[in-house]
């Protein structure tokens, strides 16, 4: 699978590199919600907290032919989602970020309302690369009248821990004994939408991805899978 993401990877970037003068190039800013569905084997699906976060990126509009065409593009995003709890006086709170850059390569139709209003429709893959994702994790709190506090960050991509404030012996230790489980940095996703094309040069759509691979790898790609979908809007100015 991994073999097949770097040749329709590089295909992609044949198609957005060479691309004729004519193709209408865009900028797109939008918002982007998040979420991973995990299910181990004989054990219903689970979803995690969603992750809330915003893409951007660049697009071509290559015309085929009537209102066909198709929309190869690069875009970099990022997701982060938060939470805390307080047990026997520590206040425990954890914040998960993630940066990915992804490839969409979209097969767009659109329907000329009038000259200056326009309605598309979407579908398509998106390749995704995991660039980081990262999980801090702080603890707060008093003990026998002293504060205490530290902080350490586990890192889903090498399946590793560091901290500031542990030392380099404990962090070994306890990376030592961990499972050798890590998540997959990269995904394929398929999706679609639909969106308005205002005034020539503004752009509004809205869409969903579903992955379609499975993002555990390790011990753990043996026992469950975990895939990611995502909601999405956005605003673009096409040039």
């Amino acid at each position: 699978m991994k073999k097949t993401f770097n040749i329709v990877a590089l295909a992609a970037m044949c198609i957005f590199c060479a691309m004729p003068l004519s193709a209408k190039s865009g900028v797109d800013l939008g918002y982007l919600n998040s979420t991973y569905r995990s299910k181990a084997d004989g054990a219903d699906a689970v979803k995690a907290d969603p992750m809330n976060g915003f893409f951007v990126g660049v697009n071509n509009d290559i015309r085929l032919i009537a209102g066909l065409s198709i929309q190869p593009g690069l875009y970099y995003s990022y997701l982060n989602s938060t939470g805390s709890e307080e047990a026997v006086g520590f206040n425990i709170s954890d914040s998960y970020t993630e940066h990915m850059l992804n490839i969409p390569i979209q097969f767009k139709y659109t329907f000329d309302i009038v000259p200056v209003f326009g309605v598309y429709v979407f579908a398509g893959p998106t390749l995704s690369l995991g660039l980081a994702a990262t999980n801090k994790m702080s603890v707060t709190g008093s003990f026998l009248s002293q504060t205490i506090g530290g902080s350490v960050t586990y890192n889903a991509y090498s399946g590793k821990f560091k901290s500031e404030e542990l030392s380099e012996e404990i962090v070994n230790t306890v990376n030592q004994y961990m499972p050798q489980s890590q998540m997959n940095r990269f995904d394929v996703l398929m999706g679609g939408g639909i969106g308005l094309d205002l005034l020539k040069f503004i752009t509004v759509k809205g869409g969903f991805d579903y992955g379609l691979m499975n993002r555990y790898k390790g011990d753990l790609a043996e026992a469950g899978t975990l895939n990611r979908m995502q909601y999405y809007i956005s605003v673009g100015i096409k040039f």
